[in-house]
């Protein structure tokens, strides 16, 4: 399948590759984002070899890398005799001055680190030698383990200041992800992405041909869907108990967003043991923490969301379900319990898109990108976008995913909860953003091309179809 998406990531590191000196490269992410694909992509033109660690010991780890060397670069008697880390890369060093910009990338690093801790002081060592300038080696460390990949950027730790690039990969964005999906209509595509987020894996396995409930039955609704046990791997692969953090997500998924309903829902007596927990998936990109944007940096005021909307859908829909879907009821599931509340679970993934319009896109309409966007709460309202553009003039947005058209009072009591909140208070200069996935009413589009600050948002407008 052709590589789609991450343009301005390729851009990056294809300036990184052609630049006239020495790369050092820490690129990471969550499982299944993507990370492998866009380095074969970048490097698919170069002088390369890319070796994938395992979870074996550094001397097999090490033998099976020289291995790879010589498949990519040809065998050499020298290599096969060198018996350590250091030795190897500084033969990778000196090969590059015959190949110039030659790109060596060790994916899943922590795996190497695991069994040799030594290895970041080895690379310093290497680094600080100096060799790797003589041919503009570029050295890319690859990993999906988050918190093992940011402290290797850390102060305290031997590589800090001399990478020439770090990359944190996220998912893809809605319009990079619905070209997997070109015969869409605008509705399915946003709820594909509302269950399958912008995992490329995920993305990859759906079929562009299929509807969207059989992509659901098919991957995840069958005991033998390539996603039915998706989230429980996700776990797996980084954590060894994983129950504590499997019962936070599916009480998170359930709608339990504050903290002490979380501990409710878990039935955790001690509500200390529980803040390691959340740090831990925040760190794996699993679940993000929100406080109100008018809220003090210190504040316990906080809501907690899946991030990942497969493991949100998951949660809530396939978990519950499981004894169906071993019985092989999957389409039965899908029928009697996702299809009538998928309208109900997209209203809180609908926003979340909404919102990354607005950090990505907004400067479309404005001229002006945004700085920090988020949302505002209080005691009896919600605003759903709020956020500060770079100009410092202040924007505030509804999303409504409902299948009726909005009219013009969603618009006014947004302006009333504007006007409220604490949060811009001062700053005249304010845009207002509804975003509707049916529409809206005459009226409300006639008041929209009087006032040039109310901004409306079909679905293929945030699409830019």
């Amino acid at each position: 399948m052709a590589f789609r998406g991450r343009d301005a990531e390729l851009t990056q590191l294809r300036r990184e590759f052609e630049a006239k000196r020495a790369s050092l490269m820490v690129i990471y992410g969550r499982r299944r984002i993507g990370k492998s694909e866009l380095i074969r992509e970048a490097t698919r033109a170069l002088p390369h070899v890319f070796y994938q660690a395992t979870r074996v010991t550094s001397a097999l780890n090490l033998e099976a890398f020289k291995g790879e060397i010589a498949r990519s670069l040809g065998a050499d008697d020298v290599l096969g005799s060198i018996g350590d880390w250091f030795g190897v890369l500084a033969w990778l060093a000196r090969k590059a001055e015959t190949q110039p910009g030659l790109v060596v990338v060790l994916d899943e690093f922590p795996y190497l680190v695991e069994d040799n801790p030594a290895l970041p002081s080895i690379v310093q060592k290497l680094w600080d030698s100096k060799a790797p300038e003589l041919g503009r080696l570029k050295l890319v460390l690859c990993g999906s383990m988050i918190a093992h990949m940011e402290d290797l950027l850390a102060e305290r730790n031997p590589l800090y200041g001399r990478k020439t690039l770090s990359l944190d990969l996220g998912p893809l964005p809605l319009r990079d992800a619905a070209r997997f999906f070109p015969a869409y209509s605008a509705d399915d595509i946003f709820m594909a992405y509302g269950i399958f987020g912008g995992v490329p894996h995920y993305l990859r396995l759906c079929d562009p041909d299929s509807t969207l409930a059989d992509n659901v039955v098919r991957l995840m609704l069958s005991n033998t869907g390539a996603l039915v046990d998706e989230p429980t791997v996700l776990l797996q692969s980084e954590l060894r108990d994983i129950h504590r953090y499997a019962s936070i997500l599916a009480a998170i998924a359930g709608g339990c967003t504050k903290y002490g309903e979380i501990i409710g829902r878990t039935g955790d007596t001690d509500s200390k043991r529980i803040s390691p927990y959340l740090d831990r998936l925040q760190r794996m990109r699993l679940i993000r923490s929100v406080r109100s944007m008018d809220a003090a940096a210190n504040s316990r005021d906080r809501r907690y969301f899946v991030a990942d909307p497969l493991v949100a859908f998951w949660h809530r829909f396939v978990r519950p379900n499981l004894s169906s879907v071993a019985q092989g009821f999957g389409e039965a599931v899908w029928q009697h319990q996702i299809a009538p509340k998928l309208t109900e679970f997209m209203g809180v993934t609908f926003e979340e898109m909404c919102r990354d319009h607005v950090r990505r896109h907004i400067q479309e309409r404005l001229g002006v990108p945004a700085r920090d966007i988020g949302q505002v709460w209080g005691a009896d309202y919600d605003i759903d976008i709020a956020g500060q553009l770079l100009d410092g003039s202040m924007l505030f947005g509804e999303c409504k995913w409902a299948q009726t058209e909005i009219n013009e009072g969603v618009l006014d009591t947004m302006l009333a909860r504007s006007a409220a909140t604490t949060y811009g208070q001062g700053e005249q200069r304010r845009h207002f953003a509804l975003y509707a996935r049916s529409g809206f009413r005459a009226g409300l589009r006639e008041r929209a091309v009087e006032d040039g600050s109310v901004l409306l948002y079909s679905l293929a407008d945030m699409l830019g179809t």
